[in-house]
């Protein structure tokens, strides 16, 4: 018998729905396994958010340096991003997103067993791969996990609820693990909830060709279109605000305010709770308008970041300006890529791939900023220059993106002959 014969007949085995119609109840699994997915990769991208004081300390490397674990991903996903887009071809979404969670298990292995800074690295670096591809596709498929009836904003919404339970369960409870446990402790259960992930993507996922190839001549199409290369500018500057300064609010609420481990896990808990209320607000909102809803993000997260290091030094504040910038963050993923399908809504595989890319340069470029500011200057000094590169996004978004489509239309996709 064809060996590769074989080797398909297998591996449809193990999905239970393959060759027959997904039911409702199926379908509603399958995109959940892609949410849950989400879950466990935002919390590996970024665990060391809550862990770089201590993985500083133990590694003996500034916390600047320390930041680079944020910033190697995302070098990497950028680039990922377009490639895995375009090598992907006509492969099945499904094996590519099974191949995707793989490598996010073997990258925190590689983090749970380092024995220096040099070896972590490699291991954050194999993640960016995964971050890349998985982000590429997984959003762009939303709208055909989703069961019968529900709006692609809210599918959307609904895979980006991984990302802000990440932020409430992910980075909080792995800032937890790291201070009772030690950080190779974090990684290592992050590595088994990717397993268990993996196994549920095995089960769940239906098949899921390609609609079109995309071809790299397709990418540069979605820079001829005025609102997507507004978007895409402000969408950088927005994330290179954003994570200029998260990367080191740990920092902040443990060295500038004096705050315990508990207390700042407990205020990361409740940045991540606001995420989940602005992202359910997101899906809701940009079904209604993509360009205001949009515009109303940048301008609370720019006010969160200047308000931050003024108001946080107190518990109150704190409280009140990280809920306020998480409730703002969580909205910030869906608004961005509806911002994209509204702008391109023939080229949605294309446009994920870039709003993935873009998004990781701001992700690099940020800790990057953030760092040398942080130890040439101070952590106060980081915040506002971010609220300042939020202003700017939100003036570009103002000024340029007039005569945007208020909603997401479908439309058919860009051939790729």
């Amino acid at each position: 018998m064809d060996t590769s014969v074989l080797k398909s007949n297998v591996i449809d085995s193990l999905n239970p729905m393959q060759d027959q119609p997904p039911s409702t109840l199926r379908t509603w699994f399958a995109l959940l396994s892609v949410a849950i997915g989400a879950f466990a990769l935002v919390t590996s991208e970024f665990l060391p958010v809550g862990l770089l004081s201590d993985i500083a300390e133990d590694l003996k490397i500034s916390v600047g340096t320390a930041g680079l674990m944020v910033t190697a991903p995302g070098v990497v996903a950028a680039f990922a991003a377009p490639l895995i887009t375009v090598g992907s071809g006509k492969i099945d979404r499904r094996y590519l997103l099974w191949a995707l969670t793989l490598l996010m298990i073997i990258s925190n292995l590689i983090s749970t067993f380092s024995s220096n800074f040099t070896v972590l690295l490699m291991g954050r670096l194999l993640l960016g791969i995964g971050i890349g591809g998985f982000w590429a596709i997984a959003v762009a498929l939303s709208s055909r996990l989703a069961p019968p009836g529900v709006a692609m904003g809210r599918a959307s919404s609904i895979i980006f609820t991984g990302v802000t339970l990440a932020t409430i369960l992910g980075v909080p409870l792995g800032a937890w693990i790291g201070s009772e446990f030690g950080w190779r402790a974090s990684f290592a259960i992050t590595a088994a909830l990717g397993g268990l992930v993996l196994v549920g993507q095995l089960l769940m996922l239906p098949s899921l060709p390609p609609t079109s190839a995309v071809k790299m001549r397709d990418l540069p199409v979605l820079f001829q279109h005025k609102y997507a290369r507004v978007g895409l500018l402000g969408i950088v500057l927005l994330v290179l605000a954003h994570f200029s300064t998260y990367t080191y609010v740990t920092p902040f609420l443990k060295h500038d305010a004096g705050f315990d481990g508990n207390l700042v896990s407990t205020l990361l808990l409740v940045y991540g709770v606001a995420g989940v209320v602005g992202n359910v607000i997101a899906g809701w909102a940009t079904s209604r308008n993509v360009r205001w809803s949009f515009m109303a993000v940048v301008t609370l997260i720019g006010a969160s970041m200047i308000l931050f290091p003024i108001f946080a030094g107190h518990l109150t504040g704190a409280v009140l300006t990280i809920a306020l910038w998480g409730l703002a963050f969580g909205a910030m993923p869906t608004c961005a890529n509806m911002w994209m399908f509204a702008a391109v809504p023939e080229a949605m595989e294309g446009g994920a791939a870039m709003i993935v890319s873009t998004f990781q340069v701001g992700i690099a470029a940020g800790s990057l900023l953030g760092g040398g500011i942080v130890d040439h200057m101070n952590i106060p000094s980081v915040m506002w220059i971010g609220g300042t590169l939020a202003v700017m996004s939100l003036s570009i978004l103002y000024i340029c993106g007039r005569g945007l489509p208020d909603t997401v239309t479908m439309a058919e996709p860009i051939s790729a002959h």
